[in-house]
């Protein structure tokens, strides 16, 4: 329910790009389990990245107003003039900046005198080693070398470097962090030094769009909410799920032998080739049903594998090297809908068949059925506990989400789109994060997937679910502000210490005082979690009956 933290890891972005990069924190927040189930800031100049980043607040979702009050057009000391614009319906705020050419000339000298500092050409301006270079190089000849459009860019920059902080000083109390773009096109800015030798010709103008911090507003009493749960399991179904998860470990340590003297029977092994096609309505063979033929598949009958009803009591009996046809017709409710209800016509030929050894029973067995345990009766006792643990986990969790859903269901707020970027991009990293992880991904690989493009594909398919995360990210800021819940320092300490060591393990460089602040928002949620376990009307109701 908590926004995710931004990522850790320190990173430069390049300039005159829109930029999206997933994050590749190992750090997965109590709100990731969970929150979740299953656009990009444009800005043009690194220097508006930089300076904008220097007075915007850290972003909270506050209450308040949702937009400042308007404002004639504001002079600051520097000349910079700044129309502020209130656009209520997007939660923002458009300043329109105008920069002097007083300031845009100061901007040009530091250019120049930045270039003639890291520029060498030989016969102006160099010096033997350790001697402080004193003669500039001729302008026309250094834009020539330079390159025109690189050293107006390098202008622009500097311009917005020293004009944007003066303009968001306007909003900043008010502004989420990060949430400013530069709407104006960056080249559009070039002509404020059209001048001979590219100097300032005229005031520099641009557009910013900021978001401000949202208006919230619980529709109903968050301390009246109610809820109900289905329990995952009891007592009554703690000893099914034990002989099940005893069974598969056996199943585990069981062998296969060649079966020539008998029929296919449930719970054995095969390597089988099928096919199927649809039965036209005058009994004729029809097409081939896509994605049902496989050659040398390895088929097991056991455990409930075979979910199509008919399939299994059909290949009942079946001898190896034995071919068969048969109909079914497949459920109403099946899974693929292009084969809902319809009758198929399957063909299965037997090539080998398998009879399953299961290992007896004994206490030589304990070990591997349950780490630990040297008894077959203590790992059995184990796995029952272990079950038990398992429903009270997982009941917590789902107590938790339905107390958070209900929270979120009386939240009404705009959700900046800021943070629903932020989010998604967080989201992606994690997901890439675990696929780095279980797949072990070459870091070219990983780059690739961390394109804008990938990122902002993500974020546009996954919307809906992004919004539910920040929506609930919101609702419980919210109420631990309303609630005045205060985060306990040994507590927070442990939860860097854990940090750290989870960073140190995959080897990843963070960013100390954002690292600090990451820990902080998941205890933060944490209190959350609790005052709502304690405060919400909670109904558990009986495991579903299993067959």
């Amino acid at each position: 329910a908590r926004r995710r933290p931004r990522c850790v890891r320190s990173r430069q972005d390049a300039p005159h790009e829109s930029h999206a990069r997933a994050s590749q924190s190992p750090r997965t927040g109590l709100f990731t389990m969970m929150m979740t189930t299953t656009m990009v800031s444009q800005q043009p100049a690194r220097a508006a990245h930089t300076a904008s980043r220097r007075s915007a607040p850290h972003r909270r979702a506050q209450r308040g107003a949702r937009c400042t009050r308007a404002m004639a057009s504001v002079t600051t000391d520097s000349g910079v003039v700044v129309d502020k614009i209130d656009k209520p319906a997007d939660g923002a705020v458009e300043l329109k900046v105008t920069v002097p050419e007083s300031m845009l000339q100061k901007c040009y000298d530091a250019v120049v005198d930045g270039f003639n500092d890291t520029v060498t050409i030989p016969g102006f301006n160099s010096a033997k080693k350790g001697d402080k270079q004193t003669a500039k190089i001729p302008m026309q000849l250094l834009i020539n070398h330079v390159g025109r459009k690189e050293f107006t860019s390098a202008c622009v920059e500097e311009a917005l470097q020293n004009s944007l902080p003066e303009a968001m000083g306007l909003v900043a109390a008010d502004a989420l962090q990060d949430s400013e773009r530069i709407t104006t096109h960056f080249t559009e800015m070039f002509d404020a030094f059209s001048g001979p030798m590219c100097s300032p010709a005229e005031p520099m103008k641009y557009d910013v769009l900021v978001e401000m911090n949202p208006v919230i507003k619980f529709t109903g009493d968050y301390k009246k909410l109610s809820v109900t749960v289905q329990s995952p399991g009891d007592d009554s179904t703690a000893d099914a799920d034990a002989a099940k998860f005893l069974l598969d470990k056996l199943k585990d340590l069981s062998t296969l032998r060649v079966a020539t003297d008998r029929g296919l029977t449930p719970g054995d092994a095969a390597v089988v080739d099928i096919d199927a096609v649809r039965v036209n309505e005058d009994g004729t063979d029809g097409d081939t049903l896509q994605g049902m033929k496989q050659d040398g598949f390895q088929l097991d009958t056991g455990d409930g594998n075979i979910k199509l009803p008919g399939l299994l009591e059909n290949l009942t009996g079946m001898l190896s090297g034995e071919k068969k046809s048969f109909t079914i017709v497949f459920p109403d409710d099946w899974p693929q809908a292009y084969v809902r209800g319809v009758k198929a016509k399957f063909t299965v030929t037997v090539k080998e068949l398998f009879a399953r050894e299961y290992p007896k029973e004994t206490d030589a067995l304990a070990e591997k059925i349950y780490p630990g345990m040297k008894t077959m009766a203590d790992a059995k006792a184990a796995i029952l506990e272990a079950i038990k643990a398992k429903y009270a986990f997982d009941l917590k969790r789902a107590t938790d989400e339905a107390c958070v859903d209900a929270l979120a269901e009386i939240c009404d707020v705009r959700l900046p789109r800021s943070v629903v970027e932020e989010q998604g991009r967080d989201m992606y990293s994690e997901q890439l994060l675990a696929m780095q992880v279980e797949k072990k991904m070459s870091p070219q690989a990983l780059q690739q997937l961390a394109s804008a493009k990938m990122v902002n594909e993500f974020i546009t398919k996954q919307k809906d679910e992004i919004e539910r995360v920040v929506r609930r990210t919101i609702a419980c800021e919210e109420l631990s502000k309303l609630e005045g819940l205060v985060v306990d320092g040994e507590e927070l300490a442990a939860e860097v210490q854990k940090a750290k060591e989870e960073f140190d393990q995959f080897q990843t460089e963070y960013n100390e005082d954002q690292l600090w602040r990451q820990c902080t928002e998941a205890v933060e949620a944490k209190l959350a979690f609790r005052w709502l376990a304690e405060n919400v009307n909670i109904t558990v109701l009986p495991p579903v009956k299993r067959d």
